[in-house]
């Protein structure tokens, strides 16, 4: 009679614990088909042949999303990476300019917009539909671009912790192929390597890789001009060997020239001393990196905007 007891006892206890977690599996499958995932996107549409993205300023993170635990999962915040975008996009408009924009506002612990679907999310699927539509989002705006102007520019804006203090402007190419002799950097197989292999298959300046990475109208030579360190520019052509350096990702090889299409892609990866430490210096950052990007655009891509 003892042992009977105790085994319905424990029956009812399996029971009450197996009723707990359906109930959160119900809680958790409720929540992904009623989910807005617009909630989590901010994208606008722009008047210039440009893109600015970014994806790892986002600060939700929602119980029903499992956090990234999986091996070489970066789940840190590029701090304040996403308020300068808007800033940037501000001082864009305060000069009659709207970017297209596409921000993230998911916390990058939850998932990774820069990584394959497979990669970004650690094995849990629920997000599969936000990583489609993020993608989408800024593909339709690639193609709108490439439709109105012909040709245009995708800004993806990251934040690095590198000792060396200074803008990484990724391109697709590594730091042993900026170290190259130019004639290797000015070579077919670079520039087919590089994330704005259209620009320099199709302009009429016969410019050169090297003139975009270090030339005196490179984005970096710009930066440095206003006391924003980069590299590749023309003071620091290339990361010294050992040097820390992101050459760019996952959005700057799908949504640059590297494949296919009309429209360039750079990485820009953002020091937090000088420029991200402090809210005086997010916006002289911002209003001197709007002024660059629209005389970038008339330089290159489109001269009468």
């Amino acid at each position: 009679m003892k042992k009977i007891t105790i085994s319905f006892f424990f029956i009812i206890i399996s029971c009450s614990k197996s009723d707990k977690f359906n109930q959160e599996v119900d809680y958790i499958d409720d929540s992904i088909s009623n989910q807005n995932w617009n909630d989590f996107i901010e994208y606008r549409q722009g008047n210039i042949p440009l893109i600015i993205i970014s994806v790892h300023g986002g600060k939700l993170v929602p119980d029903w999303i499992k956090t990234r635990v999986c091996q070489d999962a970066t789940v840190v915040t590029d701090l304040y990476t996403k308020e300068i975008a808007l800033e940037i996009e501000s001082n864009l408009k305060s000069m009659g300019y709207s970017p297209y924009i596409v921000l993230n506002r998911l916390h990058r612990k939850k998932l990774d917009l820069n990584r394959t679907l497979k990669k970004s999310n650690c094995g849990d699927m629920k997000t599969e539909a936000y990583w489609n539509l993020f993608h989408n989002q800024v593909d339709n705006f690639r193609n709108e671009i490439h439709n109105k102007f012909g040709t245009g520019l995708v800004i993806d804006i990251h934040g690095h912790s590198h000792k060396e203090q200074r803008i990484e402007l990724g391109y697709l190419l590594s730091s042993s192929e900026l170290r190259m002799d130019i004639l290797k950097i000015n070579s077919s197989n670079l520039k087919n390597e590089s994330s704005v292999r259209n620009l320099l298959d199709n302009n009429l300046d016969n410019l050169k890789l090297s003139d975009l990475l270090s030339g005196e109208f490179s984005m970096g030579n710009l930066l440095t001009l206003k006391e924003h360190a980069s590299v590749p520019s023309k003071d620091c052509i290339a990361p010294k060997e050992g040097e820390l350096y992101f050459s760019g990702g996952y959005n700057t090889e799908v949504y640059g020239s590297k494949d296919n299409g009309s429209v360039d892609a750079v990485q820009v990866e953002l020091n937090m001393n000088g420029i991200r430490d402090t809210e005086e210096n997010r916006s002289v950052f911002s209003k001197n990196f709007a002024d660059i990007i629209i005389l970038f655009l008339r330089t290159y891509y489109v001269g009468d905007i």
